[in-house]
This record gives structure tokens, sequence and C-alpha cells, in this order.
């Protein structure tokens, strides 16, 4: 029998490693709490079991005898994957790790102790104003302790704001707490790799668009970085530093930070692939295919990685609406993007009239486009073009 994969979560952010799993011969099991999450059509076994339910998951793990787990593209799941690898013996990194990783309060703390930047944080466990927190001139974030995708992240100004903004931010957690952190003013940016003994062997760097204020979710990545080498260079030893702090020493990795003129600091880092289909644009500039990288990982097979190289021009937009309404785009020009030889994906998830939110989180995306271009400049000239002729938009 081919080996089992347990794959946590099946939404559209999982249909790649769902299908790369497939196609390398592995026998895929999916599970969540949408049971018409559309991955889970593709699996070979299903299940309707909350990813955050460890026991549960492990049972079912042990039920379907699997060789490995992954949590790719979902924060929440990490905990379970490193709970399931450190019962089953599979690779992954430890459960207390993983709670760092994927508990912004304890990263922020963690970060703290060993003396590295980050942001000013309070824990929020009420909706009244955290003590000793006093609004300034500046503005602040309030996001869940435990989420993903961007749900429930706001950027606040002053108290007003903040007690129209912190009950849905703690709704998004899972532990129905949330995190009130200063603002970094600075150039957003990700990057997405591979750990092998401990070291980064293969890595992209991209500079990160997000949604307007007061939201923040990621709509983008651009290759390559305008960031000066010396800062990538100094990213790259970051990333190992918290790694090594860890005992993490392989597998796939995401982590976002702020540059704020020489100053690096690390917002989230998780060992997992990361989401907004970083995987597509990883693979397409480095000639490199992370998703296969990742499933032979977590099941324990080879998986050869090959040497850095410079990353191909390229951006990924992630589509989606400005307001709520029904779905709407120009369908003459989608098909002629299709024919740009600088248009590699353009891929759209829902029928023209389909009733569509906001784009403010992970949830409301409506669809994707992988471009490329000679070099940065051409890159984001088309990705200007791709948006102004598609015109989608809600009605």
């Amino acid at each position: 029998m081919n080996k089992a994969l347990l794959i946590l979560a099946a939404s559209s952010y999982q249909l790649l490693t769902i299908a790369t799993a497939k196609r390398l011969g592995y026998r895929v099991v999916t599970t969540d709490n949408v049971r018409d999450n559309p991955g889970h059509a593709l699996a070979d076994v299903s299940y309707d079991i909350d990813t955050t339910d460890s026991e549960a998951v492990l049972e079912l793990a042990r039920k379907e005898n699997i060789a490995g787990v992954i949590a790719a593209g979902t924060d929440v799941a990490v905990m379970t994957a490193a709970y399931l690898a450190d019962q089953l013996g599979t690779p992954g990194p430890s459960p207390e790790a993983a709670h760092i990783l994927t508990n912004k309060h304890a990263f922020r703390k963690f970060l703290a102790d060993a003396g590295l930047p980050y942001p000013r944080a309070f824990l929020v466990v009420e909706n009244s104003v955290p003590e000793g927190m006093v609004f300034g001139d500046h503005r602040w974030l309030i996001k869940p302790t435990r989420s993903s995708g961007s749900k429930g992240i706001f950027i606040i100004a002053d108290q007003a704001e903040y007690h129209a903004r912190v009950a849905e931010s703690r709704h998004f957690s899972i532990d129905g707490t949330a995190v009130l952190e200063e603002f970094l003013e600075g150039s957003q940016h990700t990057c997405e790799g591979v750990l092998r003994d401990g070291r980064i062997a293969l890595s992209i760097l991209t500079d990160r668009d997000t949604a307007p204020s007061p939201h923040t979710t990621t709509t983008g990545h651009r290759l390559p970085s305008h960031l000066p080498s010396e800062l990538q260079e100094r990213v790259i030893a970051a990333i190992e530093d918290i790694f090594e702090r860890l005992g993490i020493v392989s597998g796939p990795f995401d982590c976002d930070f702020v540059v704020i003129r020489d100053l690096i600091v690390l917002i989230e880092i998780t060992p997992r692939l990361g989401g907004n289909s970083l995987s597509r644009l990883f693979s397409y500039a480095l000639g490199f295919d992370l998703v296969a990288y990742a499933v032979r990982h977590a099941c324990g097979d080879p998986c050869p990685i090959q040497a850095q190289t410079p990353p191909r021009p390229s951006a990924i937009a992630i589509l989606g609406a400005d307001r709520a309404g029904r779905l709407t785009w120009n369908e003459d020009q989608f098909k002629a993007l299709l024919a740009e030889d600088w248009v590699d994906t353009l891929l759209l998830d829902l029928p023209m009239g389909a009733d569509v939110q906001p784009f403010i989180n992970g949830r409301h995306r409506v669809g994707e486009a992988l471009i490329n271009g000679v070099d940065r400049n051409e890159v984001d000239a088309h990705l200007l073009d791709l948006r102004q002729r598609l015109n989608l938009a809600a009605i």
C-alpha cells in the first residue's frame, strides 16, 4: 500500500499540496471542519474533524496508518501537526517550538527574552484596554493570538477604534485572546524557504503587498525584492538563529518580517509551507518544486535540494473584491490576458455573478495570477496592467 499523508485542512490553499501528494503516489487523507472545502473531493479519504482537535486527529492518523502530516498554509494546524509528529515519530518540529511560533504573544515573549527586536505588545484577555497601554501618536495592530489568514487583524490608531475591533479580533482566536502591538511603519516582506542541517539551503525573499488600512491581508508578492543584498543576508541569518534556538533543523518554513531603515523585525515565522500561493511563486521563480519537497520531507522520504540561484523576476497576485456584491470582471480581457506570454497562470475561484465579500482576509480571495517579466520594473508594470484590464469588481 502507498504511504499515507495526512493534510490538515482542505481549502483552496491546500489544493496544490493535495494534488502534488497524489501525483507523487501518496495516499492522501484530509481533515477540517468545513465539509464542502474543495480539497476533500480530491483526497482518497476525508474527515470533518477540526484541525485543532489534536487528540481526535491523532486517532484518525493512527486509524489511517499515516506516514507523515503536513499543515500547509495554515498556522492554526501547526500545533496539531507537531503533536502528531511527536506521538508518531514522524518528521516535524517539537510541540514546544510549534507553540512559540504559532502563538503571537508567546513569540513576542521569546523574542524579548532572546534580546531580539520585536514590536511592543500587550496580551488582551478581555475587551478592556490592557493595563499599562497608552495610545499615542503611532498606530497599533490588534490581532488574534492564534489564528491564520489575516482574520481579525486591524490597524488602529486610538481607543475608540480599539473598542470597535477587539471583540472581533478575539473571536477569531482559538483561545479567545488577542495581542495589541505596535504597528511598525516599514516595508513588508516574506521569506519562504527550506532548512537543511539548520541552515537555509534555498529561499526567496519577496516584497509583500497588503490590503489598504485598516486591513493587513496579503494581496501579493513580488520578486526580486528591492531589499539590498546586505539586508537580505541579515534576514537569512536572523531566521537561522531563531530555528537554532528552537532546535528546528530541516523542513519548509515561512517568515513575515518588516524592515525599518536597517532594522529587521521578524513578525511571524512558522515551520510550514506559506499561504497565499507562495509555493507556486517559489517553484516558478527557482525551478524547484517546494511542495513536492515538503510532502516527501513530511513522510521521511529522500528530498534532494538544488543549489540557490537568483529568482526569476515574477509576482503572485491574490485577487479579491473591494466591497461586497456580485462578482464581475472583463471577460474579453480575461481571455486576452491568458494569451499574454507574461501571464503564467490566471485563475478565478468563483463564477461570474457569485456573491463575494470585500477582500480583508484569506477566506475572501476570488482568484490568483502568476506573472513574469524581464526585470522587477517590468513585473510591476505587468501587474498593474493585469489588474486594470481584468477590472475585477463587485456590484
